[in-house]
């Protein structure tokens, strides 16, 4: 597998030691190895939401003889260790670049989809009676800096002008009381979309659901070579799968040896979660810290943070570029230290999780959809830009929609995702050209001028 960061980034065998993984208790058995030699119309590899809801929608609404291939263990990947937050948009490009890229028009059809995402996601849970400590009424952006303020209020006005999502700003002394205290906190847009969950609950329940449709999940079964000749045959440990169709669905994990048409065109940027130990009302009070709904701040290298409902804190941010042992020991002290800085009142309070994970930027800053024009048989979506939660299982049904009602290999969906992203130029610089933008995100960070 050719590999970008420290081979423990990739080690399938293996559960990161996250809270997620403590607390939800995935039940493996529905998910068997593949072994022996089997054949189906649609193979998806990857056992993340958008691979499982292609094969979800495959299987529920058109009936079809789909397979799923996971390298690891369902909730292995991101989709099982991120913070959870259902929240858009999934791309790094501002709504003036987007609209001066695409149109104004696939724009609307762009933010459409995304609260369609949330609106997909929030079904799933209802309709499957998913347990996953769903939470919070839509999603915060805080401004970390007084000269954040006013970037942050044209954030929401503009979403609400262009494309009718309600927000709110909400100036610093009415959060302070409503949400929270800290030493970056100078007012927020309070954006009526999305919640929070627990992934891998969600994951856990949305794979049954997939199982009860008809289609066959399997678990540590990871393609190690893609044949093709006239149909494709993925090989793997102890079987093969022969099908008509394949879709990659592996985001952050992707062995860009197997197809090289994926090859150099994805950065995964590796992010990073503390979660603390449960913490009393009191403990709360001594922050103010009231609100249930997800928060993100303005800074270019952004925290990211929520309380749970089970009383702790989780707190996230991007940062290292090696993915080894001591790497990682060095990011959750510097963590706990932006964790503290950012609640001082809450120096004494213990750090009892850490763990990471990739989010996947393109070069073109937008996802990436649809199937490959040398091989209309192969389908991909990626690079959902750290906001895939919602933009996953949108995406995985719109694959299956691409699959089973298009002659023409093309389905509604705006044209801000279609088409592979571009190729990085000299790919193998990728970790290099991610360490300079670190640099220089964190330098403009701490430019700010000092309050």
């Amino acid at each position: 597998m050719k590999q970008l960061y420290d081979k423990a980034i990739y080690d399938f065998s293996t559960p990161i030691k996250s809270y997620w993984e403590e607390v939800s208790h995935v039940d493996q058995a529905r998910f068997p190895k593949l072994v022996g030699d089997h054949s189906c119309d649609v193979c998806v590899i990857g056992g993340g939401f958008t691979g499982i809801s292609t094969a979800y929608h495959i299987a529920k609404k058109y009936g079809g003889d789909v397979r799923l291939l996971e390298a690891g263990h369902f909730g292995f990947a991101s989709s099982g260790r991120n913070a959870g937050f259902c929240c858009l948009p999934a791309t790094k490009l501002s709504i003036n670049q987007l609209i001066k890229k695409f149109g104004m028009d696939e724009t609307k059809k762009f933010f459409a989809s995304q609260i369609e995402g949330v609106d997909l996601l929030a079904s799933l849970i209802a309709d499957n009676n998913i347990e996953c400590e769903k939470i919070g009424t839509g999603n915060l952006d805080v401004a970390h800096h007084p000269s954040s303020s006013e970037e942050m209020k044209e954030w929401g006005n503009d979403l609400q002008k262009y494309f009718g999502i309600n927000t709110k700003w909400i100036p610093k002394e009415e959060f302070d009381e409503i949400g929270h205290q800290s030493t970056e906190q100078f007012g927020a847009v309070f954006t009526e979309a999305g919640f929070a969950m627990n992934p891998m609950a969600f994951l856990n329940g949305f794979a049954n659901a997939t199982v009860d449709a008809g289609a066959q999940l399997h678990s540590h079964s990871r393609v190690k070579k893609w044949e093709r000749n006239g149909k494709h045959k993925l090989i793997t440990e102890e079987g093969s799968l022969t099908c008509d169709k394949v879709v990659v669905a592996t985001n952050g994990y992707t062995d860009e040896s197997l197809h090289l048409s994926f090859a150099n065109r994805m950065v995964p940027v590796l992010s990073n979660i503390i979660v603390t130990r449960e913490m009393s009302e009191d403990e709360f009070k001594m922050q103010n810290y009231k609100t249930l709904n997800p928060i993100c701040n303005s800074r270019e290298i952004l925290y990211y943070y929520r309380r749970m409902p089970s009383n702790r804190m989780l707190f996230g941010t991007r940062g290292d570029t090696f993915g080894d042992e001591k790497s990682a020991l060095k990011m959750r002290g510097i963590m706990t230290n932006q964790f503290r800085g950012v609640f001082p009142n809450w120096n004494d309070i213990d750090i009892e999780y850490y763990w990471r994970g990739t989010v996947v930027m393109n070069r073109d800053l937008v996802p990436a959809f649809g199937n490959l024009e040398n091989d209309k048989s192969v389908f991909f979506s990626y690079g959902y830009h750290a906001n895939g939660n919602n933009t996953t299982v949108y995406c995985g049904k719109k694959l299956a929609e691409m699959i089973y009602e298009s002659n023409s290999g093309e389905t509604n969906i705006s044209k801000v995702y279609q088409g592979l992203s571009p190729k990085i130029p000299f790919g193998f610089l990728r970790l290099w050209y991610l360490r300079i933008y670190l640099w220089y995100s964190n330098f403009t960070d701490k430019s700010k001028k000092e309050i």
